[in-house]
C-alpha cells in the first residue's frame, strides 16, 4: 500500500504543478489583456485629443473668418453711410450757394438803391 500512496502523492505534485502552472499561465494572460487594454485606452485617449484640438483649430479658424466678414461688412456699411453723407452734404452746399447767389443779387440791388437815395 505504501507504494501505492507514494504514486498518489506523485500524482497530486503533478496535478499542484499542473494547476500552478495554468494559474500563471492566466494570469499570464490576464496581464497581456490588461496591458492590451491600457494600450488601446491610450491611443483612444491620444486620438481623441489630436481629433478635439483639431476640432478646436477648425472652429477657431471659421469663427475668425466669420469676424472678418462682419468686419468687412461693417466697414462696406460705414464707407456707403460716408458717401451718402457726402452726397447730402454736396446737395446742401448747392441749395446754400444757390440762395446766396439769388441774396447776393438781392444785395447789391438793395445796395444800391440805398446809394441812390442818398446822392
Amino acid at each position: 500500500m505504501s507504494a501505492h500512496k507514494s504514486h498518489e502523492g506523485g500524482d497530486d505534485s503533478q496535478r499542484e504543478i499542473a494547476v500552478l502552472s495554468e494559474i500563471k499561465e492566466s494570469e499570464k494572460k490576464a496581464e497581456e489583456i490588461l496591458e492590451k487594454a491600457k494600450s488601446e485606452q491610450d491611443s483612444i485617449t491620444h486620438q481623441a485629443r489630436i481629433d478635439a484640438s483639431n476640432l478646436l483649430s477648425q472652429r477657431t479658424e471659421e469663427i475668425k473668418k466669420l469676424q472678418e466678414k462682419k468686419v468687412m461688412e461693417f466697414r462696406d456699411k460705414v464707407k456707403l453711410l460716408n458717401e451718402e453723407k457726402l452726397a447730402e452734404g454736396k446737395t446742401l452746399a448747392k441749395q446754400l450757394k444757390s440762395k446766396a447767389d439769388k441774396n447776393s443779387g438781392k444785395a447789391v440791388e438793395l445796395v444800391m438803391k440805398k446809394f441812390e437815395e442818398m446822392v
